[in-house]
Protein backbone atom coordinates (compact mmCIF):
# COMPACT_ATOMS: atom_id res chain seq x y z
CA UNK A 1 0.00 0.00 0.00
CA UNK A 2 2.92 2.05 0.68
CA UNK A 3 3.89 2.39 -3.00
CA UNK A 4 0.47 2.84 -4.17
CA UNK A 5 0.18 5.89 -2.30
CA UNK A 6 3.78 6.79 -3.48
CA UNK A 7 2.52 6.76 -6.68
CA UNK A 8 -0.70 8.84 -6.27
CA UNK A 9 1.60 11.72 -4.43
CA UNK A 10 3.88 11.31 -7.29
CA UNK A 11 1.49 12.29 -10.01
CA UNK A 12 -0.66 14.56 -7.99
CA UNK A 13 2.21 16.62 -7.44
CA UNK A 14 4.03 16.05 -11.28
CA UNK A 15 0.42 18.34 -11.81
CA UNK A 16 0.83 21.13 -9.70
CA UNK A 17 5.01 21.07 -10.37
CA UNK A 18 4.32 21.73 -14.09
CA UNK A 19 1.94 24.60 -13.68
CA UNK A 20 3.35 26.46 -10.37
CA UNK A 21 6.67 27.23 -10.66
CA UNK A 22 7.27 28.54 -13.53
CA UNK A 23 3.69 30.48 -13.53
CA UNK A 24 4.91 34.00 -12.82
CA UNK A 25 7.80 34.01 -15.10
CA UNK A 26 5.22 32.73 -17.85
CA UNK A 27 3.10 35.36 -16.90
CA UNK A 28 5.39 38.10 -17.40
CA UNK A 29 7.11 36.94 -20.22
CA UNK A 30 3.57 36.85 -21.95
CA UNK A 31 3.30 40.94 -20.71
CA UNK A 32 0.83 40.70 -17.92
CA UNK A 33 1.20 43.58 -15.03
CA UNK A 34 2.29 42.44 -11.57
CA UNK A 35 -1.49 42.96 -10.44
CA UNK A 36 -2.33 40.39 -13.27
CA UNK A 37 0.08 38.22 -12.38
CA UNK A 38 -1.17 38.24 -8.57
CA UNK A 39 -4.69 38.23 -9.59
CA UNK A 40 -3.98 34.67 -11.45
CA UNK A 41 -2.30 33.49 -8.98
CA UNK A 42 -4.87 34.02 -6.24
CA UNK A 43 -6.99 31.93 -7.46
CA UNK A 44 -5.63 29.00 -6.10
CA UNK A 45 -6.23 30.74 -2.24
CA UNK A 46 -9.77 31.88 -3.88
CA UNK A 47 -10.56 28.35 -4.48
CA UNK A 48 -9.38 26.31 -1.22
CA UNK A 49 -11.37 28.70 1.19
CA UNK A 50 -14.26 26.37 -0.31
CA UNK A 51 -12.23 23.28 1.11
CA UNK A 52 -14.78 22.33 3.88
CA UNK A 53 -17.21 21.83 1.21
CA UNK A 54 -14.77 19.54 -0.13
CA UNK A 55 -14.21 17.80 2.93
CA UNK A 56 -17.77 17.36 3.60
CA UNK A 57 -17.79 14.97 -0.02
CA UNK A 58 -15.42 13.02 0.57
CA UNK A 59 -16.25 12.40 4.59
CA UNK A 60 -20.42 12.13 3.87
CA UNK A 61 -21.06 11.53 0.27
CA UNK A 62 -18.21 10.08 -2.25
CA UNK A 63 -15.61 7.44 -1.45
CA UNK A 64 -12.57 10.28 -1.68
CA UNK A 65 -10.96 7.79 -4.26
CA UNK A 66 -13.31 9.04 -6.80
CA UNK A 67 -12.99 12.46 -5.54
CA UNK A 68 -9.52 12.48 -6.51
CA UNK A 69 -10.37 10.65 -10.02
CA UNK A 70 -12.59 13.24 -11.45
CA UNK A 71 -10.09 16.30 -10.03
CA UNK A 72 -7.43 14.12 -12.26
CA UNK A 73 -10.09 14.46 -15.33
CA UNK A 74 -10.81 18.61 -14.37
CA UNK A 75 -7.36 19.33 -13.92
CA UNK A 76 -6.45 17.68 -17.47
CA UNK A 77 -9.18 19.84 -19.41
CA UNK A 78 -8.24 22.87 -17.02
CA UNK A 79 -4.42 22.57 -18.15
CA UNK A 80 -5.19 22.33 -21.75
CA UNK A 81 -7.09 25.93 -21.24
CA UNK A 82 -4.56 27.19 -19.56
CA UNK A 83 -2.14 26.20 -22.24
CA UNK A 84 -3.97 28.26 -24.85
CA UNK A 85 -4.99 31.36 -22.50
CA UNK A 86 -3.49 34.34 -24.11
CA UNK A 87 -5.25 37.12 -22.14
CA UNK A 88 -5.55 38.12 -18.93
CA UNK A 89 -9.49 37.21 -18.65
CA UNK A 90 -8.88 33.73 -20.41
CA UNK A 91 -5.65 33.04 -17.98
CA UNK A 92 -7.43 33.78 -14.87
CA UNK A 93 -10.60 32.27 -16.05
CA UNK A 94 -8.53 29.10 -16.77
CA UNK A 95 -6.29 28.58 -13.96
CA UNK A 96 -9.65 29.21 -11.23
CA UNK A 97 -10.96 26.62 -13.04
CA UNK A 98 -7.54 24.73 -12.58
CA UNK A 99 -7.67 25.51 -8.96
CA UNK A 100 -11.52 23.79 -8.84
CA UNK A 101 -9.98 20.35 -9.43
CA UNK A 102 -6.46 20.71 -7.84
CA UNK A 103 -7.05 21.87 -4.43
CA UNK A 104 -9.67 18.89 -3.67
CA UNK A 105 -6.81 16.68 -5.53
CA UNK A 106 -4.38 17.34 -2.50
CA UNK A 107 -7.18 17.12 -0.19
CA UNK A 108 -8.00 13.90 -1.06
CA UNK A 109 -4.20 12.82 -1.41
CA UNK A 110 -3.64 13.55 2.00
CA UNK A 111 -7.27 12.14 3.59
CA UNK A 112 -6.81 8.57 1.25
CA UNK A 113 -3.24 8.57 2.98
CA UNK A 114 -4.33 9.19 6.74
CA UNK A 115 -7.20 6.42 6.17
CA UNK A 116 -4.90 3.87 4.75
CA UNK A 117 -1.65 4.18 6.12
CA UNK A 118 -1.70 2.05 9.56
CA UNK A 119 1.27 4.30 10.98
CA UNK A 120 0.76 8.00 9.74
CA UNK A 121 3.37 9.36 11.72
CA UNK A 122 5.76 7.22 10.72
CA UNK A 123 4.85 6.29 7.46
CA UNK A 124 3.42 9.81 5.96
CA UNK A 125 6.79 11.10 5.45
CA UNK A 126 7.42 8.03 3.38
CA UNK A 127 4.72 8.55 0.87
CA UNK A 128 4.80 12.25 0.82
CA UNK A 129 8.54 12.27 -0.02
CA UNK A 130 7.25 10.96 -3.54
CA UNK A 131 5.02 13.95 -3.72
CA UNK A 132 8.04 15.96 -3.84
CA UNK A 133 10.06 14.42 -6.19
CA UNK A 134 7.07 14.57 -8.24
CA UNK A 135 7.35 18.30 -8.16
CA UNK A 136 10.51 17.96 -9.19
CA UNK A 137 10.34 16.55 -11.79
CA UNK A 138 8.62 18.91 -14.81
CA UNK A 139 11.29 21.14 -14.29
CA UNK A 140 13.83 19.20 -15.22
CA UNK A 141 11.86 18.32 -18.35
CA UNK A 142 11.05 21.38 -18.94
CA UNK A 143 14.96 22.18 -18.83
CA UNK A 144 15.60 19.47 -21.60
CA UNK A 145 13.37 20.59 -23.56
CA UNK A 146 14.29 24.30 -23.18
CA UNK A 147 18.12 23.01 -24.34
CA UNK A 148 16.86 20.98 -27.41
CA UNK A 149 14.50 23.87 -28.27
CA UNK A 150 17.56 26.46 -28.15
CA UNK A 151 16.23 27.99 -25.20
CA UNK A 152 13.36 29.29 -27.21
CA UNK A 153 10.73 29.46 -23.80
CA UNK A 154 7.41 30.30 -25.40
CA UNK A 155 6.61 27.37 -27.43
CA UNK A 156 8.08 24.62 -24.98
CA UNK A 157 5.84 26.04 -22.44
CA UNK A 158 2.44 25.19 -24.08
CA UNK A 159 3.05 22.08 -24.93
CA UNK A 160 4.82 21.15 -21.17
CA UNK A 161 1.40 21.83 -19.93
CA UNK A 162 -0.09 19.58 -22.57
CA UNK A 163 2.57 17.28 -20.65
CA UNK A 164 0.54 18.13 -17.20
CA UNK A 165 -2.83 17.41 -18.44
CA UNK A 166 -1.91 14.21 -19.52
CA UNK A 167 -0.47 13.20 -16.15
CA UNK A 168 -3.67 14.71 -14.44
CA UNK A 169 -5.91 12.35 -16.84
CA UNK A 170 -2.92 9.31 -15.36
CA UNK A 171 -4.00 10.48 -11.64
CA UNK A 172 -7.34 10.38 -12.08
CA UNK A 173 -7.12 6.79 -13.95
CA UNK A 174 -5.24 5.63 -10.83
CA UNK A 175 -6.97 6.62 -8.36
CA UNK A 176 -9.87 4.41 -9.39
CA UNK A 177 -7.73 1.54 -8.48
CA UNK A 178 -7.20 2.42 -5.11
CA UNK A 179 -9.70 1.04 -2.25
CA UNK A 180 -12.55 3.00 -1.31
CA UNK A 181 -13.38 4.32 1.75
CA UNK A 182 -17.16 4.48 2.66
CA UNK A 183 -18.06 7.89 3.60
CA UNK A 184 -20.50 7.40 6.40
CA UNK A 185 -23.91 9.15 6.93
CA UNK A 186 -25.88 7.81 9.72
CA UNK A 187 -25.09 8.32 13.06
CA UNK A 188 -22.72 11.15 12.92
CA UNK A 189 -22.56 14.69 12.38
CA UNK A 190 -24.16 15.34 8.93
CA UNK A 191 -21.58 18.71 8.74
CA UNK A 192 -18.68 16.77 8.78
CA UNK A 193 -16.37 19.99 8.73
CA UNK A 194 -18.18 21.55 12.15
CA UNK A 195 -17.95 18.44 13.52
CA UNK A 196 -14.13 18.44 12.67
CA UNK A 197 -13.91 22.11 13.75
CA UNK A 198 -15.63 21.52 17.33
CA UNK A 199 -13.47 18.68 18.07
CA UNK A 200 -10.02 20.54 17.88
CA UNK A 201 -11.13 24.56 18.72
CA UNK A 202 -9.14 25.87 21.35
CA UNK A 203 -5.98 27.87 22.02
CA UNK A 204 -3.74 25.37 20.86
CA UNK A 205 -5.73 25.27 17.16
CA UNK A 206 -6.22 29.16 17.21
CA UNK A 207 -2.18 29.78 17.21
CA UNK A 208 -1.48 26.77 14.68
CA UNK A 209 -4.69 28.37 12.70
CA UNK A 210 -2.97 31.62 12.74
CA UNK A 211 1.13 30.59 11.74
CA UNK A 212 -0.70 28.23 8.73
CA UNK A 213 -2.52 31.71 7.84
CA UNK A 214 0.75 33.57 8.43
CA UNK A 215 3.10 31.34 6.21
CA UNK A 216 0.58 31.30 3.42
CA UNK A 217 -0.18 35.17 3.51
CA UNK A 218 3.89 36.11 3.14
CA UNK A 219 4.36 32.42 0.56
CA UNK A 220 3.33 33.95 -2.63
CA UNK A 221 5.95 36.73 -2.13
CA UNK A 222 8.40 33.44 -2.20
CA UNK A 223 6.39 31.55 -4.96
CA UNK A 224 6.34 34.87 -7.71
CA UNK A 225 8.99 36.65 -6.32
CA UNK A 226 11.92 34.22 -6.01
CA UNK A 227 11.83 32.54 -9.71
CA UNK A 228 11.70 36.25 -11.28
CA UNK A 229 14.42 37.30 -9.12
CA UNK A 230 16.53 34.59 -10.12
CA UNK A 231 16.04 35.35 -13.61
CA UNK A 232 17.26 38.78 -13.83
CA UNK A 233 20.19 37.22 -11.66
CA UNK A 234 20.82 34.37 -14.14
CA UNK A 235 20.43 37.18 -16.78
CA UNK A 236 23.12 39.65 -15.79
CA UNK A 237 25.50 36.53 -14.65
CA UNK A 238 25.56 34.78 -18.21
CA UNK A 239 22.59 35.66 -20.39
CA UNK A 240 19.86 33.84 -21.95
CA UNK A 241 21.36 30.87 -22.06
CA UNK A 242 22.02 31.08 -18.01
CA UNK A 243 18.50 32.25 -17.26
CA UNK A 244 17.28 28.26 -19.08
CA UNK A 245 18.31 26.87 -16.18
CA UNK A 246 15.87 28.35 -14.13
CA UNK A 247 13.57 25.69 -13.67
CA UNK A 248 16.14 23.19 -12.30
CA UNK A 249 17.72 25.45 -10.10
CA UNK A 250 14.05 26.23 -8.56
CA UNK A 251 14.11 22.01 -7.89
CA UNK A 252 17.06 22.89 -4.91
CA UNK A 253 14.37 23.27 -2.37
CA UNK A 254 12.92 20.03 -3.10
CA UNK A 255 16.19 18.31 -3.39
CA UNK A 256 16.29 19.38 0.30
CA UNK A 257 12.74 18.36 1.28
CA UNK A 258 13.74 14.30 0.21
CA UNK A 259 16.08 14.47 2.71
CA UNK A 260 14.20 16.46 5.55
CA UNK A 261 10.85 13.57 4.91
CA UNK A 262 13.12 10.78 5.18
CA UNK A 263 14.15 11.68 8.47
CA UNK A 264 10.67 13.09 9.40
CA UNK A 265 9.91 10.49 12.09
CA UNK A 266 13.37 10.76 13.24
CA UNK A 267 12.94 14.25 14.19
CA UNK A 268 9.15 13.68 15.72
CA UNK A 269 10.49 11.62 17.94
CA UNK A 270 12.88 13.20 18.78
CA UNK A 271 11.62 16.65 19.37
CA UNK A 272 7.72 16.57 18.98
CA UNK A 273 5.47 18.28 16.85
CA UNK A 274 5.37 21.40 18.05
CA UNK A 275 9.46 21.44 18.10
CA UNK A 276 9.60 20.57 14.70
CA UNK A 277 6.83 23.49 13.78
CA UNK A 278 9.12 25.56 15.67
CA UNK A 279 12.47 24.29 13.42
CA UNK A 280 10.30 24.89 10.39
CA UNK A 281 8.89 28.52 10.37
CA UNK A 282 12.19 29.29 11.85
CA UNK A 283 13.55 28.46 8.75
CA UNK A 284 11.04 30.15 6.96
CA UNK A 285 12.00 33.50 8.48
CA UNK A 286 15.61 32.83 7.91
CA UNK A 287 14.53 32.25 3.92
CA UNK A 288 12.75 35.55 3.39
CA UNK A 289 15.66 37.36 5.55
CA UNK A 290 18.41 35.59 2.94
CA UNK A 291 16.16 37.04 -0.02
CA UNK A 292 15.36 40.29 1.45
CA UNK A 293 19.58 40.52 0.49
CA UNK A 294 18.12 40.67 -3.50
CA UNK A 295 21.86 39.04 -4.08
CA UNK A 296 24.47 37.89 -4.85
CA UNK A 297 23.29 34.83 -6.96
CA UNK A 298 24.64 32.66 -4.72
CA UNK A 299 23.00 33.62 -1.45
CA UNK A 300 19.39 33.89 -3.58
CA UNK A 301 20.08 30.23 -4.46
CA UNK A 302 21.40 29.18 -0.68
CA UNK A 303 17.73 30.10 0.22
CA UNK A 304 16.47 27.47 -1.64
CA UNK A 305 18.21 24.57 0.55
CA UNK A 306 15.83 25.88 3.89
CA UNK A 307 12.38 24.85 1.56
CA UNK A 308 12.97 21.02 2.73
CA UNK A 309 12.92 22.34 6.67
CA UNK A 310 9.83 24.51 5.85
CA UNK A 311 7.48 22.25 4.23
CA UNK A 312 8.19 19.25 6.25
CA UNK A 313 8.86 20.61 9.60
CA UNK A 314 6.20 23.18 9.63
CA UNK A 315 3.61 22.31 6.91
CA UNK A 316 3.48 18.62 7.14
CA UNK A 317 4.19 18.48 10.61
CA UNK A 318 1.04 20.39 10.93
CA UNK A 319 -1.08 18.12 8.99
CA UNK A 320 0.06 15.06 11.32
CA UNK A 321 -1.14 17.05 14.13
CA UNK A 322 -4.16 17.86 13.05
CA UNK A 323 -5.05 14.21 11.87
CA UNK A 324 -3.76 13.26 15.36
CA UNK A 325 -6.66 15.54 17.14
CA UNK A 326 -9.49 13.59 15.49
CA UNK A 327 -10.70 10.30 15.17
CA UNK A 328 -13.10 8.15 13.16
CA UNK A 329 -14.82 10.04 10.37
CA UNK A 330 -13.65 13.16 9.73
CA UNK A 331 -10.19 13.04 8.21
CA UNK A 332 -10.92 14.81 4.95
CA UNK A 333 -12.48 17.76 6.94
CA UNK A 334 -10.28 18.55 9.51
CA UNK A 335 -7.39 18.36 6.77
CA UNK A 336 -10.38 20.61 4.32
CA UNK A 337 -9.54 23.31 7.23
CA UNK A 338 -6.03 23.22 7.11
CA UNK A 339 -6.82 24.31 3.29
CA UNK A 340 -9.41 26.96 3.89
CA UNK A 341 -7.21 28.93 6.39
CA UNK A 342 -4.28 28.11 3.45
CA UNK A 343 -6.81 29.55 0.86
CA UNK A 344 -7.43 33.01 2.48
CA UNK A 345 -3.84 33.49 3.14
CA UNK A 346 -2.78 32.28 -0.17
CA UNK A 347 -5.29 34.65 -1.71
CA UNK A 348 -4.48 37.72 0.34
CA UNK A 349 -1.12 37.54 -0.02
CA UNK A 350 -0.98 37.04 -3.82
CA UNK A 351 -2.88 40.15 -3.67
CA UNK A 352 -0.74 41.90 -0.91
CA UNK A 353 2.28 40.94 -3.11
CA UNK A 354 1.07 42.50 -6.15
CA UNK A 355 0.06 45.62 -4.74
CA UNK A 356 3.03 46.20 -3.11
CA UNK A 357 5.14 45.36 -6.56
CA UNK A 358 2.92 48.19 -8.02
CA UNK A 359 3.90 50.68 -5.20
CA UNK A 360 7.66 50.00 -5.00
CA UNK A 361 9.67 51.16 -8.02
CA UNK A 362 12.13 48.76 -9.55
CA UNK A 363 15.92 49.15 -9.39
CA UNK A 364 18.58 47.03 -10.12
CA UNK A 365 18.42 43.42 -9.30
CA UNK A 366 14.19 44.26 -9.45
CA UNK A 367 14.98 46.32 -5.89
CA UNK A 368 10.97 45.88 -5.21
CA UNK A 369 11.72 42.41 -4.68
CA UNK A 370 14.05 42.29 -1.89
CA UNK A 371 12.22 45.22 -0.02
CA UNK A 372 8.69 42.63 0.07
CA UNK A 373 10.94 40.08 1.51
CA UNK A 374 12.17 42.05 4.07
CA UNK A 375 8.50 43.21 4.73
CA UNK A 376 7.44 39.55 4.63
CA UNK A 377 10.18 38.34 7.34
CA UNK A 378 8.90 41.26 9.58
CA UNK A 379 4.94 39.58 9.58
CA UNK A 380 7.13 35.65 10.04
CA UNK A 381 8.79 37.37 13.02
CA UNK A 382 5.32 38.56 14.26
CA UNK A 383 3.84 35.34 13.92
CA UNK A 384 7.03 33.24 15.31
CA UNK A 385 6.41 34.84 18.51
CA UNK A 386 2.81 34.30 19.50
CA UNK A 387 3.51 30.57 17.77
CA UNK A 388 6.23 29.96 20.75
CA UNK A 389 3.94 31.03 23.17
CA UNK A 390 0.87 29.78 22.24
CA UNK A 391 0.53 26.64 20.71
CA UNK A 392 0.57 23.48 23.08
CA UNK A 393 -0.56 20.43 21.54
CA UNK A 394 -1.69 17.65 23.01
CA UNK A 395 -2.58 19.93 26.38
CA UNK A 396 -6.22 19.31 25.56
CA UNK A 397 -6.77 15.63 25.98
CA UNK A 398 -7.07 12.86 24.09
CA UNK A 399 -8.59 13.28 20.12
CA UNK A 400 -12.49 13.38 20.16
CA UNK A 401 -14.71 10.91 18.03
CA UNK A 402 -16.50 12.29 15.53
Amino acid sequence: MIARLALMFFLQNTVNGVLVPMFSVRLEDMGFTPWQVAMCSATNGMIAMAAPMMGQVADRWLPPNRCLAFCGLWCALAMVGIAFAKTYATMFAATLIFWVGSVPMSLMCSSIAFSLLENPERDFGKVRVWGTIGWMTPPWVLLVWNKLMGWDTHAPMTTYLFLGAGLALGLGAFALTLPATRPRSAGVARVAPLAALRSIRGTTFYCFALAIFGWCLVHPFNVQGTPILLKGLLTDAGGENAAGWLPAILTLGQINEIGTMLLFPVVLRAIGKRGSMILGLGAWLVTLLMLSAGQPLGLVIGSLLLNGLVITNFLMAGQVYLNGEVTGDLRASVQSLFFTVQGFGLMAGNLVFGALRDAIPEGDFGSDLPAIFFIGAGITGVIYLVFLVGFRPGAAGRPLEA
